[in-house]
């Protein structure tokens, strides 16, 4: 069984161009990531090849397996040693001032549980958790790119998952 994707999507008072230049500019994920405390630099050159620590020192990579330039990336993102979800990222033009930003998660990375205990896990907590993340995430990304200013770790609400 293949979890369906959560996603979040935001409108964002910038143009395209200006949101796409931003999230794909080395670390710019400790700029507007809520829960984001370091972002290594990207080490591939038309691509994403990188390591996320969160706020309570969780560490994820990051390996983008598609890249359409100007309008999203597909990566896999998750611990080094366990499966890997499925994320991806996509800018849609409104017009010359504006634009939507999706990003949508498939959990495989609790393709480990087993399968009983993984359905529950998905209806009650994960589906739950991973919404309120990406909201929170592109909620960071909207303020950043429209103000021009990192955000502020404290200003989001706490997540279980990669707070202390």
């Amino acid at each position: 069984m293949t979890p369906k994707a959560i996603s979040s999507t935001r409108q964002i008072r910038v143009p395209a161009q200006v949101l796409w230049e931003a999230v794909t500019k080395d670390h710019h994920l400790e700029a507007c990531h809520p829960y984001i405390r370091r972002h290594s630099k990207n080490t591939n050159s038309q691509g994403i090849s990188d390591v996320i620590v969160y706020l309570n020192e969780v560490t994820f990579t990051r390996e983008s397996t598609a890249w359409m330039q100007g309008t999203g990336y597909d990566l896999l993102v998750g611990r080094a040693d366990e499966p890997k979800n499925k994320v991806q990222w996509r800018i849609v033009s409104n017009d010359s001032t504006s634009c939507q930003l999706t990003i949508s998660v498939i959990p495989h990375a609790i393709i480990s549980i087993p399968r009983i205990l993984r359905t529950l896990a998905l209806k009650l907590i994960v589906r739950r958790q991973v919404a309120l993340y990406l909201d929170a995430v592109t909620e960071g990304i909207k303020k950043w790119v429209e103000s021009g200013d990192p955000i502020e770790k404290g200003a989001f609400r706490k997540h279980a998952w990669f707070c202390p």
